[in-house]
């Protein structure tokens, strides 16, 4: 599909067996962002789509695998540019008749986590709800967490990538929240420290807008434990099930 500026966007679209229109959507952005979506099994989309979500994973400019160029068009986007590529995704849909664009909710890990936290404070018009995973919520703690560690050639890395890391990061802006949010992290995260959700949750609740954290002690930033991700699942499914039921 093409974003608003003509960009071409890559997408993998999941469809839940036997339905093709009119749809309740998932959009499910990748974490990295310098990763990339591909036409492999994935155990969110194939969760998703089995309790009837369409399920699109945009490969948002930044996204790696197409080119050196489209990966550039990323830098000073984070929250921007690569936010209204996510949104796009829901336009295109709902014009093919495939997705009902009253019904559509993000979800992501890590740098997904970070989308789904700021189409909640900036687009929430767009969104019924937002599930965050390990989500990154204040770039500029981020960055201090970093310099923590021996190889610190991220800090320089985030600091391109996001010049102004106030203007975008979700944390600073609670009161805008317009929608209801899960929140999910692991103590055991080394990625991005759970404090990243928690102080998220408290500045949610302090603004008083609905949020719901659960904070998982043995979980790691990849889900490595089967229990963990069962517990996600249920909690997803059953946050989902409120918020935008797929019946």
């Amino acid at each position: 599909y093409q974003a608003r500026d003509g960009v071409d966007i890559q997408a993998v679209l999941t469809l839940p067996r036997g339905k093709s229109s009119n749809l309740p959507l998932i959009v499910l952005p990748h974490g990295g962002p310098s990763a990339r979506d591909s036409e492999h099994w994935d155990w969110w989309t194939q969760f998703l789509a089995d309790r009837g979500y369409a399920v699109i994973q945009p490969n948002y400019r930044g996204s790696t695998g197409f080119g050196q160029e489209f990966e550039d068009m990323g830098r000073g986007e984070w929250g921007l540019k690569m936010q209204d590529d996510l949104n796009d995704a829901i336009t295109y849909l709902a014009g093919e008749g495939i997705a009902d664009p009253a019904r559509v909710c993000i979800a992501g890990a890590s740098y997904g986590g970070y989308a789904a936290m700021r189409a909640a404070q900036r687009d929430p018009s767009l969104y019924r709800c937002a599930i965050s995973y390990a989500g990154v919520s204040d770039i500029d703690a981020m960055l201090k967490y970093d310099r923590g560690f021996l190889s610190n050639a991220s800090g320089d890395w985030l600091r391109d990538q996001v010049p102004d890391m106030k203007a975008v990061s979700p944390i600073n802006f609670p009161q805008q929240f317009g929608i209801p949010v899960l929140l999910l992290a692991g103590k055991e995260d080394k990625t991005v420290p759970y404090q990243q959700s928690r102080d998220m949750t408290r500045a949610l609740e302090r603004a008083n807008r609905p949020v719901v954290y659960i904070e998982q002690d043995k979980a790691d930033h990849h889900f490595s434990r089967m229990e963990d991700r069962l517990e996600f699942l249920q909690a997803m499914e059953s946050f989902l099930a409120e918020h935008n039921p797929a019946d």
